[in-house]
């Protein structure tokens, strides 16, 4: 039986699942004095969710902290039901692929997915456990960020080798150069499914524009869109909406 350990991750899930509760701890390089018990990490997320199928590893993590978690990277580790170790992933083993693997403006009881294309190894994981970097909290007490936008699922398309999500997306007071934009896809029973994440650019202030997210596997009959978000990318190159 799959067990949840403190750690997180997030993408799919269609037949073999496993979810529960546990506290993600940062891993961060330290030292201690001998005879001294480590000193332990405060918990940087809480795990919501996780999920195993057909090669995607996928986790719903939650801040139940005080203050927003602005941004973090974060790395999987998996180990199998004897405790071996499967493998290690993270933005580099996704082909550089960031949007996989960080964590954006997560606001206090807010949740947030993370996936990892692992492929066959995935199967073989009962365990996992995620790391942390470059984390950057906003401080105690600061204003939440006013919503760049706003979204609603419209349909969810089950073919034979994908699954096809549109979301009707309503822009703010401002224009948003790029954005992520992310589905929480779940089964009759609420169980997670997947998680579907895209990047978009060049919504205009008050544009009502209808968006398709594509995940390329199969999920269970009956899969619906729990939720869409949508979250302003300021770092890295910026497109010319002019």
């Amino acid at each position: 039986m799959r067990q949840l350990v403190v750690g997180a991750v997030a993408l799919v899930l269609t037949g073999l699942l496993s979810s529960g509760c546990s506290t993600i701890r940062a891993q961060v390089d330290g030292s201690t004095r001998a005879g001294e018990a480590p000193v332990e990490v405060p918990p940087v997320l809480e795990t919501a969710e996780w999920a195993v199928n057909d090669g995607l590893v996928s986790v719903v993590v939650r801040n139940d902290d005080v203050r927003v978690l602005r941004t973090a990277s974060v790395a999987l580790r998996g180990v199998d039901e004897d405790g071996v170790l499967v493998g290690v992933w993270d933005t580099d083993s996704m082909a550089g692929e960031s949007v996989c693997c960080t964590v954006l403006d997560l606001e206090p009881d807010e949740e947030f997915g993370l996936y990892f294309a692992i492929g066959e190894d995935a199967e073989r994981i009962d365990e996992v456990d995620l790391s942390f970097s470059q984390i950057s909290w906003a401080q105690a007490g600061d204003p939440a960020a006013e919503p760049v936008a706003s979204a609603l699922p419209q349909d969810t398309v089950l073919g034979p080798d994908r699954t096809v999500v549109t979301a009707r997306v309503e822009t703010g007071e401002q224009d948003v150069p790029r954005a992520l934009v992310q589905a929480v896809l779940r089964g009759r029973s609420g169980r997670l499914i997947a998680v579907v994440t895209g990047r978009w650019s060049c919504f205009e202030a008050g544009e009502v524009r209808r968006i398709r997210m594509e995940l390329f596997q199969r999920v269970p009959v009956g899969t619906a869109v729990d939720t869409v978000t949508v979250d302003r990318l300021d770092s890295g190159p910026q497109p010319d909406c002019s």
